[in-house]
């Protein structure tokens, strides 16, 4: 089995709330690529970064289902606009301080998010304890990779 296959077996066994902390952890990783590369002053590689980092925060938004919770759905939207809005002006102003501002807001959603997964488990023993390590972010090596074709889920179940 190769990586490619890991990794397809591991995004096709994740559930729901699995892949959405996937997509935050490689918005997170490529945000942070683009904040190094800016303040490095590498505006070609921050560019191609912040590009992977929208698409995967467009995937957060695309993955939200309005029919569950409207209310917070339409919080959790106007959370996502704000990351990509300043991930844009990040790549058209050449800013590193925008990324600071989506950085700090994903992370704060990856906080909740993961807080969230362990009540979760609680309620439901027959899941797995883990939900995230306390080393850096690894991200799926799929991010690594060339963009391949995706269909969008509801993360919001």
């Amino acid at each position: 089995m190769n990586g490619n296959d890991y990794l397809e077996n591991q995004v096709l066994t994740a559930k729901p709330h699995q892949l959405h902390l996937m997509v935050v952890d490689g918005a997170l990783r490529f945000a942070r690529k683009a904040r190094e590369a800016t303040q490095s002053r590498n505006f070609e590689q921050a560019h191609f970064a912040l590009d992977r980092s929208r698409d995967l925060v467009a995937e957060l938004i695309g993955g939200l289902n309005p029919e569950q919770q409207p209310e917070m759905i339409e919080h959790l939207k106007a959370l996502f606009v704000f990351v990509y809005e300043n991930l844009n002006h990040a790549d058209v102003k050449q800013e590193a301080s925008y990324i600071s501002n989506a950085i700090q807001v994903l992370e704060i959603h990856r906080e909740s998010w993961c807080e969230l997964i362990e009540r979760l488990q609680e309620s439901t023993p027959q899941e797995s304890r883990q939900i995230h390590q306390e080393e850096p972010l690894q991200p799926p090596h799929h991010l690594e990779q060339p963009a391949q074709p995706h269909q969008s889920r509801s993360w919001i179940t």
